[in-house]
This record gives structure tokens, C-alpha cells and sequence, in this order.
């Protein structure tokens, strides 16, 4: 069972930047499945490399296309951008130094800031980048 079943509403329109996006819920409700059966620090670790990876290249990927296309927006996301690399970074230095529920916090942040920003924030930029024919860019 899944935390987050994949609607129709998170697609912003960007076939590529969908199927990333895909990955991460993946991942979430792999976080899910392991804190439902009490193993959540089993898969912390992996998670947040995974997150730190994630944010690096998604994001990069993302930011390259609304330059490309000239999306107004891009320093406002840019920002929102850093504040979860940032968000990131220090769940990774926490899990080095605590034990505790650090994996059902992350799952809990991960579920409404994944959420919120796709369906609010990069919604934006997907309906811009697909009014220019962008979406099948890669």
C-alpha cells in the first residue's frame, strides 16, 4: 500500500520532469512501507543520499529548462529549491548524530512538501514550458 498513489494532478505537463517526479514518490512510499513495519531507520540513510542526489540533479535539471525557456518564475523557484537542499542537509547531519523518529519526520515533510510544490509550485512552470512546446524537452 502506498502513501502516495500517482494522480493525474501532480503531472506538470514535462513528460521527463515527470518521470522524475515519479521516482521520488517512489521512494517515499518505499519510506512509508519501512516506517509502517517499525524499520524506518533501516532506510534512513539510503533515503537521504538518495534525496541529496535527487535534489542536485532534478533541480539542476529543472532550473536548465525554465532558463532555457525563459520562465519567470525561475528565481523564486531557485529559492524554494535551496530551502529543501537545505532541509535536506541537515536531516543528513541529524540522522549522523540521533537516532529516534527521524525517519517518520522525513516521510511526514516529504509527503506535504512533495505534494505542495508539485501541485502548486512546478505546476507553474510545466503550464509555461508546455505553452512553448516543451512538453516532450529533455
Amino acid at each position: 500500500m502506498a502513501v502516495i498513489e500517482w494522480k493525474d494532478i501532480y503531472e506538470t505537463g514535462i513528460v521527463a520532469l515527470d518521470k522524475e517526479h515519479r521516482g521520488l514518490v517512489e521512494e517515499i512510499n518505499r519510506l512509508y512501507e519501512a516506517v509502517r513495519d517499525k524499520r524506518g531507520e533501516d532506510v534512513l540513510e539510503d533515503i537521504l543520499n538518495m534525496l541529496t542526489t535527487y535534489t542536485v540533479d532534478h533541480f539542476q535539471h529543472e532550473e536548465r529548462l525554465m532558463a532555457e525557456y525563459g520562465f519567470p518564475g525561475l528565481e523564486e523557484h531557485r529559492k524554494v529549491h535551496g530551502e529543501l537542499i537545505e532541509k535536506v542537509a541537515a536531516m543528513k547531519a541529524r540522522a549522523q548524530e540521533e537516532t529516534g523518529d527521524l525517519a517518520r519526520e522525513l516521510l511526514k515533510f516529504l509527503r506535504v512538501w512533495v505534494l505542495e510544490h508539485i501541485v502548486d509550485v512546478d505546476k507553474r512552470y510545466g503550464i509555461f514550458l508546455e505553452s512553448r512546446g516543451g512538453r516532450f524537452i529533455e
